[in-house]
């Protein structure tokens, strides 16, 4: 069973007739005996079982201002900003993962590091036939020398970054006119990195899907200067070296495949209009509202790395397609 030790304390504060008002929470939690797969010498019959493995601490605070900027008959404007930050670090981990463990996914745990930390494999860049190189357990420089298998040599691994933001929230307006309301919501996050889609293979058929990266691919001797895109594996290629597969699968999980998923994103844009009291009493209504709405209209900052892939919306196999733009027209009426 699981302990945890948390300490909180909270405020809540209000200024000018609450035309102002700010709300924060710091914590601090100590989680022990965290329940985790570990490995035995298979008494039993059994290799892998649940256990007690990790202690982790953690901490973070959250804010949020609410302010009431102008108030006038016909016009207002008021505003919700929260920010929110975290981190958390495994301080104990009984675990004996392997190389494939530690770089693939949306991020694993190595004690000293955040509870879902992503790994990679060191990119040294590429060589003059247009392959890619890396640094491996035993060699500084290899191509295909990788052990994904390895649990004992994990040293090696570079580490990337947290999978979770350390800091994210929102910044939100809303513009009253009249019977008008404009609402302006924009999310917002940063603080953690992402592994591209593992897409690289030594070999493609014409059936493949090809991502935009293949366009700054090594074409010719003296391109490793430029680029970091791995050429298209000749006949040749594949033939002197019979694990050349393990040379592009590193390089989907090395350190030249990871982008930061900091972004600002326009989550929501609306316009809704009621109608006067004056106008629809003669509907024998008692209200009646428009309202136009625009969802997940576009990402503001991002990563350019990420060439198009969303940022916020992945998975285990790395970026997912996002979620599309949606437009909703509402009509609200009261009987």
């Amino acid at each position: 069973m699981k302990k945890k030790h948390e300490l909180n304390i909270g405020l809540d504060l209000g200024f000018l007739n609450n035309r102002i008002n700010l709300a924060g929470d710091w914590y601090k939690r100590d989680n022990y005996d965290l329940i985790g797969i570990i490995n035995t010498q298979g008494i039993g019959g059994v290799i892998s079982k649940y256990g007690n493995v990790a202690t982790m601490r953690s901490h973070g605070i959250e804010l949020t201002l609410s302010t009431k900027n102008i108030m006038t008959k016909d016009f207002s404007w008021s505003t919700d900003f929260i920010y929110s930050h975290t981190k958390n670090k495994v301080t104990k981990l009984e675990n004996h993962s392997r190389v494939i463990d530690m770089v693939t996914g949306t991020g694993f745990a190595m004690e000293g590091y955040p509870v879902r930390s992503i790994f990679s494999i060191p990119f040294n860049g590429l060589n003059n036939e247009g392959l890619p190189t890396f640094k491996s357990q035993d060699e500084d420089n290899t191509v295909s020398g990788v052990y994904f298998q390895e649990r004992d040599k994990l040293d090696f691994l570079e580490y990337s970054g947290a999978a979770d933001p350390t800091d994210m929230g929102s910044f939100g307006n809303i513009f009253s006119y009249k019977n008008f309301k404009l609402n302006v919501f924009i999310t917002y996050s940063w603080g953690n990195v992402i592994r591209l889609d593992p897409v690289f293979k030594k070999s493609y058929s014409d059936l493949t899907s090809m991502p935009k990266e293949y366009r700054n691919r090594w074409v010719v001797p003296g391109d490793e200067n430029y680029t970091n895109v791995p050429t298209i594996a000749s006949v040749r290629q594949s033939k002197n070296d019979s694990n050349l597969g393990v040379a592009y699968n590193s390089y989907n999980y090395s350190s030249a495949r990871i982008a930061d998923g900091d972004f600002i994103r326009m989550k929501e844009l609306s316009l809704s209009y009621d109608f006067p009291k004056s106008l629809i009493s003669n509907w024998k209504l008692s209200n009646l509202s428009l309202k136009l709405q625009a969802t997940n209209l576009f990402l503001i900052y991002a990563d350019k790395k990420l060439n198009g892939q969303d940022p916020e919306f992945f998975n285990t196999g790395g970026v997912a397609a996002p979620v599309p733009k949606q437009f909703t027209l509402t009509l609200r009426i009261g009987l």
